[in-house]
């Protein structure tokens, strides 16, 4: 691990989320980099630090590929507002890290950028909420037929919020599911930190649901919403339940629209999965919302 600059910087866990949650509202809500549960999901693997000076919250990741840090953040401002303080880095380069698309051309006026790029595995699939709550037109065709299906071939089906009364249900579906993930290391560890979640389940800002048939839960889902995007982060079906997949998708945007008042609906990335890829693009994002890393140069 490596030390850049004089801020005191320390992991991110759980009992500092209170402290974190104020900035991350705002314009770059729409990327799931800068989320709670994203840094629960991934901020061991990613190495995510943060420290705060003068009421601006600096994260970074921290691992065996070095440190990149994110845009400073101000409480209630876009990211360009914390550029100036990229200066308290004390470092003549830094090394940005999900800077969205979006926000190049404003950082590019700030800074003089030495270095950028951007992959396609890692960039954010962002939908229409309005499309994936009605499933209307003829490009919906398929998803519409799969969620009819659905509730024909189980009309005892019930949708529920995810709560207190159920989650012990929902941690043994996921074991279950665990179980038969085979040695595949990136969903082993997936599958590890989504148990780990459902233990925390009530200490975090999260929104969930889960489709039962019977008395058995057929899928379920988990997620947050800032301002008016929905982030998706976890959803896991049995598919012996034909349709599971699709009707939860469905179900669950429709009550964040009802509650929240969402307009996106942000599904992350592939991760370079063609199959994963596939599957997000049917559902017809309206961006695909790439996230660049840049290099800076940091001399006043």
């Amino acid at each position: 691990m490596q030390t850049a600059c004089a801020l005191q910087f320390k992991p991110l866990t759980l009992q500092d989320y209170t402290k974190v949650a104020p900035y991350l509202a705002g314009k770059h809500a729409v990327i799931c980099d800068l989320s709670l549960l994203y840094f629960y999901m991934w901020g061991e693997m990613l190495g995510i630090e943060y420290a705060f000076s003068h009421e601006v919250l600096f994260l970074r990741r921290n691992n065996k590929y070095g440190l990149s840090y994110y845009p400073p953040l101000v409480k209630g401002e876009g990211l360009a507002a914390g550029l100036p303080h990229l200066l308290e880095l004390d470092t003549p380069k830094v090394r940005l890290c999900a800077v969205p698309a979006h926000e190049v051309e404003g950082f590019e006026r700030h800074c003089r950028v030495l270095e950028k790029g951007t992959s396609r595995r890692w960039a954010d699939y962002v939908y229409s909420a309005a499309d994936l709550a009605t499933l209307s037109g003829h490009r919906y065709n398929k998803k519409r037929n799969l969620v009819h299906q659905f509730e024909r071939l189980y009309p005892s089906r019930v949708y529920e919020d995810i709560t207190a009364d159920n989650l012990d249900e929902v941690r043994a579906f996921m074991q279950r599911f665990a179980n038969e993930a085979g040695e595949n290391e990136d969903k082993q560890y997936e599958n590890r930190r989504v148990l780990a979640l459902l233990e925390d389940y009530e200490a975090l800002p999260l929104v969930g649901g889960l489709v039962r048939v019977e008395d058995e839960i057929a899928a379920f889902t988990v997620g947050e919403v800032l301002d008016e995007v929905l982030l998706v982060h976890v959803e896991k079906a049995d598919r012996r339940f034909k349709g599971a997949y699709q009707y939860i998708n469905y179900r669950f945007v429709q009550e964040q629209v009802t509650r929240h008042a969402v307009t996106l609906v942000n599904r992350e990335d592939d991760a370079g999965d063609e199959g994963l890829r596939q599957a997000k693009l049917s559902y017809c994002p309206v961006e695909i919302l790439h996230k660049y890393h840049m290099v800076v140069d940091n001399k006043e």
